[in-house]
């Protein structure tokens, strides 16, 4: 029988791909990480990765082994939670989010959340890309596509609407801009077509067929800013532009509308701490309707 504890090295290989990476989530060195893979190939005698130059990939062993070992880590998982909320109720809970909801909207709004449960901590973890739950990155996290996993729980968070802004500045100086045909002849900020980690992303086609990039990022907050700095036009979530004083909304019947879905691990979603962020996120969004949208 190998030793149990091994199972989180295998399992931290799997999902970072790589000893390097593995080792930093374990705070140890990659040679302790092959050391403990080693040993549980030895007592099962059967190799469980096979390496590649994109890294560590899972033999039919491996796969075979994933299984029962996320399993386990989830039974160590709710243990954890029970006794914990036992002895010190509430916690630590991680949320992973885009960097425009997660920075602009959600972080500004989070003290009424303290407020009712002073026991609370929370890690927001907000980024450019997709914060995985089932690589333990985050326990909830918020998407800007439906999540397609059996392991997951998924609804709706909101709907919201992104319009078109540009600065004063900008607008002085750019050609007339009364009607959709007039976008052709404007200055556009967007993001880095080939970095895009979602297709919810590709709207600038909606508003203009051929429009003229002039800046990019893979950053929305940087897209605000260059905006505000009157580089051209960007289509901005109106929970973060409505209401910037630096920043105008032109052909205001121009918009589209998009959604954020949340999501968590099914063997999570019991857990205390989890519930009390999840429901006052939803609550949020509901209480804050007309601001997502910003008709």
């Amino acid at each position: 029988m190998f030793d149990w504890n091994d199972l989180r090295y295998f399992l931290e290989l799997h999902r970072g791909g790589r000893l390097l990476s593995a080792a930093k989530r374990l705070n140890t060195t990659h040679s302790t990480v092959a050391r403990h893979i080693e040993q549980i190939e030895q007592h099962l005698g059967a190799a469980l990765f096979i390496q590649h130059a994109q890294g560590y990939e899972l033999t039919p062993a491996g796969q075979a082994l994933l299984k029962h070992a996320e399993a386990m880590e989830n039974v160590a998982l709710l243990a954890q939670e029970e006794i914990s909320q036992a002895i010190a109720p509430l916690g630590k809970i991680r949320l992973g989010v885009t960097e425009g909801i997660g920075i602009m909207f959600i972080t500004p709004r989070l003290g009424g959340l303290f407020e009712r449960y002073p026991g609370l901590e929370v890690e927001l973890v907000a980024v450019p890309r997709f914060v995985s739950i089932l690589n333990r990155e985050a326990e909830i996290s918020i998407h800007l596509e439906r999540p397609n996993a059996d392991l997951l729980i998924t609804r709706k968070l909101t709907d919201y609407r992104l319009a078109l802004y540009a600065s004063q500045q900008y607008l002085d100086k750019a050609p007339p801009l009364d009607t959709r045909e007039d976008l052709a002849n404007h200055q556009w900020i967007g993001y880095v077509d080939d970095l895009l980690f979602s297709q919810e992303l590709l709207f600038l086609n909606n508003f203009c067929r051929t429009p003229t990039v002039t800046f990019r990022s893979t950053s929305v907050i940087a897209q605000q800013h260059a905006a505000r700095a009157g580089l051209g036009i960007a289509v901005l979530p109106n929970y973060m532009a409505s209401n910037d004083p630096q920043l105008v909304r032109v052909l205001p019947e121009e918009a589209v509308q998009r959604s954020y879905w949340i999501s968590t691990r099914r063997e999570l979603h019991k857990s205390v701490r989890l519930r009390v962020v999840w429901d006052y996120l939803l609550e949020l969004c509901a209480k804050e309707h007309e601001v997502l949208l910003a008709r």
